[in-house]
């Protein structure tokens, strides 16, 4: 009889279950993409930009921060970094002190309301 080990057995039946059930159910087919009317278009792009400078601003009023430091810790669009992470640190590094947990979870927030926001457009676009 062939003795299994069980750190090996528990590791193989785990990689098993994420494996069935990263297969089991496929991500849910997005709609088509919402085609925009110029007025549409010039709503979000407006609603972004007012959407991003809040978010800015609460930063700074939060840390401390002046805007040239906040818009330095901002990774690029489509940079694969963790934005929250990333801001942090690199406000801490400006400002030569760690940020408190308030302050972290205040911005945390603040990010929250600025994706949702954010997911919010397209609707309110195409109500406009």
């Amino acid at each position: 009889m062939k003795h299994v080990y069980l750190p090996a057995a528990l590791m193989a039946l785990s990689l098993g279950l994420t494996t069935l059930s990263a297969t089991a159910a496929p991500p849910a087919p997005a709609g088509p993409p919402m085609v925009l009317t110029p007025v549409q278009a010039a709503f979000v792009q407006a609603e972004t930009r007012r959407i991003e400078e809040g978010f800015i601003q609460k930063v700074m009023s939060v840390t401390g921060a002046t805007r040239e430091q906040v818009l330095r810790a901002i990774p690029a669009k489509g940079r694969l970094t963790d934005r929250l992470a990333r801001i942090f640190s690199s406000i801490e590094r400006d400002l030569k002190g760690p940020l408190t947990d308030e302050q972290k979870a205040l911005i945390f927030a603040a990010d929250g309301e600025r994706k949702q926001a954010l997911r919010d457009l397209p609707a309110q676009a195409a109500s406009r």
